[in-house]
């Protein structure tokens, strides 16, 4: 089946389908034998069940119980289950359906695709050995697999919870299978696969604190930032299905975009949104930058861009200081090369660097005396009534204080009014970041995948929670070097 997939990328749009339909009718087949009696099924196995697999069984859902399970201590137990589950299947020590279906559920809690297919495998085997009950887990694992290796689960039987309290099913393709069958299976049919989606959502929406907002301190002076001459000119930029809607507010003055720092993709899909929000009137564009850098910034932004004022602004202390985290990368260059051809199209009225020179004083740096200077200063360097993109970090993205911090603080974007203000979040869906874990100390940094692909594209959040929405990349990341 691979090789027809790959057959069809290679020979063209016609044999991409048929290996297409190929693979959905393997799916739906796959689907047909677990739901119809077999022959195996009518001769029920009367072998007695592996009390060691029912012990690792029972130590599998135990794992599971309460309302703290300590998944960095669960993860470790899971691969020794797995492991030694494995041995009863190759030394032929698991019989009975029963068996069978214990084993589908540890490789179920596995961590890779591979994981997944065997359990399903495992649970059809317990099916023809008269399990009926392992239909639902045979169900659950083709799922399972399914969107692990990039494709639409096809059941239902996936539900994805994120940090901000939304809840999903996607990838999800509705339509291969009936209600009917999901049925047959033991999969409730879609609209109680709803209710159950939104109660979810409901009771995982999490519970944020409600902080006061204190007075903008006052900061030391800073230079200000060059207003560029703005005559909208047509220029080209990349699609994000879901801007529109926001863009077309015209009450939205703040549009903020946190990100993780140091991907290539991020700077890059925020380069897209700026060019699609200057459509009708030019923009500010605010940069987690130190304000003193705002005359090299300006420099750049004003000039031809040629190669002595990139050599001028490659030599400023924004790529030459020690510390090299993602604000100092090649897609941060980049970026502002993006920002300089939307200024000489009449797009940007200017770009603002507002991270302050802050002191932290007798008592040491303050998470929340920090926030409060990060937003006075955007505040106060953005010319009042402008409509104004803003690339941060993203935990100084959110509107609410983070859960983990001890004591709670008021992130930047939480001063900001909420009527006229949409916090995002840059997510994406695994791969590597470039980052500093010390002074010292900075490299590519890996993340696993989160098992959902969700498309490119801008989608809101449950109301309440640390952020309006997202800024879905729809790709894996990939980590950006320093300039």
């Amino acid at each position: 089946m691979q090789t027809a997939l790959e057959q069809g990328h290679l020979a063209g749009p016609h044999i991409e389908r048929e290996g297409l339909a190929m693979f959905r009718s393997v799916i739906a087949l796959s689907l047909l034998a677990l739901a119809a009696p077999s022959v195996a099924a009518e001769r029920i196995t009367k072998e007695p069940s592996n009390s060691e697999m029912t012990a690792i069984f029972d130590a599998d859902q135990k794992a599971r119980q309460g309302p703290d399970v300590d998944w960095a201590t669960v993860g470790p137990q899971d691969e020794t289950r797995r492991k030694r589950t494995q041995t009863l299947l190759d030394v032929g020590a698991l019989k009975s359906g029963d068996d069978f279906f214990h084993a589908a559920f540890i490789f179920q809690h596995g961590e890779s695709p591979d994981d997944y297919l065997k359990a399903h495998l495992l649970a059809m085997i317990a099916v023809a050995r008269g399990n009926a009950g392992a239909a639902w887990i045979a169900a659950a694992t083709l799922d399972r697999y399914l969107q692990n290796i990039g494709k639409p689960q096809i059941l239902g039987t996936q539900f994805h919870t994120g940090p901000d309290g939304r809840t999903t099913q996607e990838p999800f393709d509705r339509s291969l299978a009936s209600d009917a069958l999901r049925g047959t299976l033991g999969v409730p049919p879609l609209a109680e696969q709803e209710e159950r989606r939104k109660s979810l959502e409901k009771t995982a929406r999490p519970v944020l604190p409600s902080l006061p907002k204190p007075a903008l301190q006052t900061l030391a002076p800073a230079p200000s930032a060059r207003t560029f001459e703005a005559k909208l000119r047509p220029v080209q930029c990349g699609p994000i299905p879901g801007a529109e809607a926001l863009i077309n507010r015209t009450d939205l003055r703040w549009i903020v975009v946190g990100e993780m720092h140091g991907t290539k993709e991020t700077p890059a899909i925020f380069g897209d949104l700026t060019c699609l929000a200057s459509a009708s009137r030019p923009v500010i564009v605010a940069v987690e930058q130190m304000t003193t850098e705002q005359p090299a910034i300006d420099d750049f932004i004003g000039s031809d861009g040629g190669a002595a004022a990139i050599s001028h602004f490659l030599s400023s202390r924004i790529w030459t200081r020690p510390m090299k985290d993602g604000r100092s990368s090649e897609a941060y260059f980049h970026l502002f090369q993006r920002l300089r051809e939307l200024r000489a199209a009449g797009r940007i009225a200017s770009v603002v660097a507002f991270q302050p020179l802050y002191n932290p004083g007798r008592g040491g740096f303050k998470a929340s005396d920090y926030e409060n200077a990060l937003a006075s200063s955007l505040v106060g360097r953005v010319r009042q009534g402008a409509r104004a993109l803003v690339l941060v970090g993203n935990i100084h993205a959110m509107r609410t204080a983070p859960t983990w911090a001890k004591p709670a603080y008021l992130p930047m974007a939480g001063y900001l009014p909420a009527q006229t203000t949409i916090n995002l979040d840059a997510r994406w869906v695994g791969g590597s970041y470039w980052a500093c874990t010390s002074d010292t100390s900075c490299g590519a940094q890996t993340v696993p995948s989160s098992g959902t692909r969700p498309a490119r594209g801008i989608t809101m959040d449950v109301t309440g929670g640390p952020y309006a929405g997202a800024v879905n990349l729809g790709v894996e990341v990939t980590a950006s070097p320093p300039q």
